[in-house]
């Protein structure tokens, strides 16, 4: 019974290796889209009857090697920058999910050498 219950769960590691094999290029963070106001005191962003704020501006914000950063992301790149924060918050999924696997081999194996 053990090893068969092993065996399923290295299966499911090996479709979780595969996975992660094919994901694409990928980077921490999360995307949000801005408006601002300027400093020009007869911009239409100040108009005090129909405000016109400036953007949308779309802004990457993340941590990477203990500092946080966040970048402006031109719109002609933003599906590809989604993309990339995507397959990040897939491969963070897939990692984890890889390690509760192994533990619970682990488990197994003590519990068949008793």
């Amino acid at each position: 019974m053990i090893m068969n219950e092993e065996k399923q769960l290295q299966k499911h590691i090996d479709r979780i290796k595969d996975e992660l094999y094919r994901l694409g290029p990928m980077r921490p963070g999360s995307i949000s889209k801005q408006y601002n106001i300027c400093g020009s005191h007869n911009c239409r962003c100040k108009d005090p009857v129909n405000p016109k704020k400036h953007g949308p501006y779309y802004q990457l914000s993340y941590t990477w090697r203990g500092k946080s950063t966040s970048e402006f992301v031109k719109e002609e790149l933003l599906s590809e920058t989604q993309e990339q924060v995507a397959n990040y918050k897939r491969f963070k999924e897939l990692t984890q999910e890889l390690v509760d696997r192994s533990v619970e081999i682990a488990r197994l194996r003590k519990k068949q050498k008793k």
